[in-house]
């Protein structure tokens, strides 16, 4: 592992807290579904879904046959648990090695995590054996660019850049997907205008230090403190975040 390299490890309650709020799913579910085109009875692929927060929540506003696929068996024991009502379906995989047959889903939707697979070339390759001739594929990414503004990366450097080196360009993502088949791949901004609580940004910061950011030395850690609590100052408390998402939406291979 590089000096630099962020480590994807979470504990599954602080991820679910963060990345599946009742405001965070409210706001990006019905944009998942409109991109997708998902409604009822739609075998949905949820590629990298973690503690099934967004799997769910599609399943309960369509009735859409959901399953959420993660490489990882603690994030999805808490989804067996805290989601145990939902009629979905948990798989333990590895994005690039699905375990399903050909043709076996109508969507497949993958949210923040492309960035995280190693060999995206053969997942984009997989999301594609599995999906139906009409099916469509549905990423949701964010750029370099995009990555590196995030609050609090931006008051963090070493963090900031390797948050930016790791995501991958639209461009590039577009010729991957166009070099495994996929058809008609089209893009759409999405940007959520979020106000934030100093004291909350902070707690959560100081986990994801202690998991994520191995490399963030004392200094920095001190200095971009001090310049994220002087800018919140500056704001009069009154800090948002205008948080910009990516999503590159391409049909079947088979669709040709």
């Amino acid at each position: 592992m590089g000096d630099t390299e962020i480590r994807d490890r979470y504990r599954p309650a602080h991820f679910d807290a963060e990345r599946y709020s009742k405001n965070n799913l409210e706001f990006w579910t019905p944009i998942m579904v409109r991109l997708g085109r998902i409604g009822g009875g739609t075998r949905v692929l949820d590629a990298g879904c973690a503690t099934g927060g967004l799997t769910a929540s599609i399943g309960e506003a369509t009735h859409a046959r959901v399953i959420g696929c993660d490489h990882s068996n603690a994030m999805l024991d808490y989804a067996r648990t805290v989601r145990r009502a939902s009629p979905a379906r948990w798989v333990a995989a590895d994005g690039a090695r699905l375990p399903f047959a050909d043709r076996s889903f109508d969507r497949v939707i993958a949210s923040l995590v492309v960035h995280q697979i190693p060999d995206r070339r053969r997942a984009l390759g997989e999301f594609g054996r599995v999906l139906m001739p009409t099916g469509i594929l549905v990423v949701r990414t964010v750029t370099p660019e995009a990555a590196a503004r995030w609050i609090p990366n931006r008051f963090f450097p070493s963090i900031a850049r390797a948050q930016a080196a790791r995501m991958p360009p639209i461009r590039q993502l577009r010729e991957l997907l166009a070099d495994v088949g996929f058809a008609e791949i089209a893009t759409e901004t999405v940007v959520r205008h979020t106000r934030l609580d100093l004291g909350d940004v902070e707690r959560v910061f100081r986990i994801d230090v202690a998991d994520r950011y191995p490399f963030l030395g004392q200094e920095e850690l001190d200095r971009g403190l001090t310049n994220m609590r002087e800018h919140w100052a500056i704001h009069k408390g009154d800090c948002a975040d205008d948080r910009e998402s990516t999503f590159v939406i391409a049909k079947s291979p088979r669709a040709r």
